[in-house]
């Protein structure tokens, strides 16, 4: 895949067409201008979250978070104001993790003006774009080099929990997608996100480093994640620029299935789920997004949404940050059915009759080779 995607190095293009080259031109394999980032031998998986600052908001009440919580959480309530039950499990979001594993920090992740200037093409309200960009909420400050681990509230005796690996967009941080990666924790997950808000640049890729950091902290027995994970059973998922590193990220063998949001139709190794709708930044229809899937040599399946919330012309591309509880369910069907093999989770996706179908007022639905 083409590799070129560096909005810094096009500051005299329009903004919309250097997005539209962040968002859909390949991700993966390209090298940042930093170079290779170096690899401490027998580095160790630091697992605390060190100064990852208070404990959340105040004024949050028990087991209900907001963005930036540290605390465990029943339900979380959306920038938006949409209040989202979590599920069985609850779920707890860590900061600033995986020290000895840490990723190249990028010019874009440091570079305010930029992503000011990149936000404001989405034309959505100023304050909301800020606060689902912010990256020093209640008082904790996101280190980009490093991780936040999104997990099951409490671990439960004997259980291990298989692994998702997370990609930002562009100028995007894992808390603009709490909503969404803490559902899938609740579900019995460890969702592992780069801080990097440009997941897409460095060597090691961002998404693969974080798969490292997760093998090394279930080996280690200092870690609070020392024998919790399921290694067995890997997903990578990722937004925009962060799903173009997960089409590429899914090349590694560690990983077993995909889901890919906003992030163009390409082909993808593994069994992969692609989200994408109305208004979204690159224009696709749902004739063409179902003709891709059609073709994949893999099993695969496509949610195409309609209506989309938002005031802006590309509000489309925003339903992860804006509306999430219009991906919840799938999402960990999807990883409950390919990671798990569950059988009831299928009933979401095949059959006349799935959870998914017939709803074209909301969105299209197809699969191919589920079966």
């Amino acid at each position: 895949m083409d590799r070129s995607f560096d909005i810094v190095g096009n500051r005299r293009a329009s903004l919309l067409r250097v997005a539209l080259v962040s968002f859909f031109v390949g991700c993966g394999d390209s090298d940042s201008a930093a170079g290779d980032q170096s690899q401490t031998s027998g580095a160790t998986a630091q697992t605390g979250a060190g100064d990852a600052g208070s404990a959340g908001d105040a004024s949050s009440a028990p087991g209900e978070c907001v963005a930036g919580d540290l605390k465990p959480c029943t339900s979380f309530t959306t920038p938006t104001g949409t209040k989202i039950a979590l599920g069985p499990y609850g779920a707890v979001m860590e900061a600033n993790v995986g020290k000895g594993f840490e990723n190249v920090v990028q010019s874009g992740d440091t570079n305010t003006t930029t992503c000011k200037a990149f936000s404001a093409i989405f034309g959505e309200d100023p304050k909301l774009t800020d606060r689902l960009l912010e990256t020093n909420v209640n008082g904790l400050t996101l280190d980009f080099a490093l991780y936040t681990v999104y997990r099951p509230a409490a671990w439960k005796a004997g259980e291990t929990y298989p692994v998702i690996t997370w990609g930002n967009g562009t100028c995007a941080q894992p808390e603009g997608y709490g909503a969404l990666l803490r559902y899938v924790a609740s579900a019995g997950y460890v969702v592992i996100a780069a801080n990097s808000r440009w997941v897409g640049m460095g060597t090691p890729a961002p998404m693969l480093r974080a798969l490292d950091f997760a093998a090394a902290a279930n080996a280690d027995p200092t870690s609070p994640y020392y024998q919790k994970l399921d290694l067995t059973k890997v997903g990578a998922m990722g937004h925009s620029q962060g799903g173009g590193a997960t089409v590429t990220a899914a090349a590694d063998p560690r990983i077993s299935s995909v889901i890919i949001f906003n992030a163009g139709n390409n082909a993808v190794p593994k069994p992969y789920l692609l989200s994408t709708g109305d208004a979204d930044i690159a224009g696709f229809t749902p004739e063409s997004i179902a003709a891709s899937i059609a073709a994949s040599t893999v099993p695969a399946a496509y949610l195409y949404y309609h209506n989309p919330a938002g005031i802006g012309s590309i509000k489309g591309h925003l339903v992860l940050m804006m509306t999430p509880d219009r991906v919840t369910g799938s999402t960990v069907a999807w990883w409950d059915m390919t990671l798990r093999k569950d059988a009831a989770s299928r009933t979401w996706f095949e059959g006349p009759s799935c959870k998914l179908c017939n709803q074209a007022a909301d969105f299209e639905f197809g699969q191919h080779m589920l079966q």
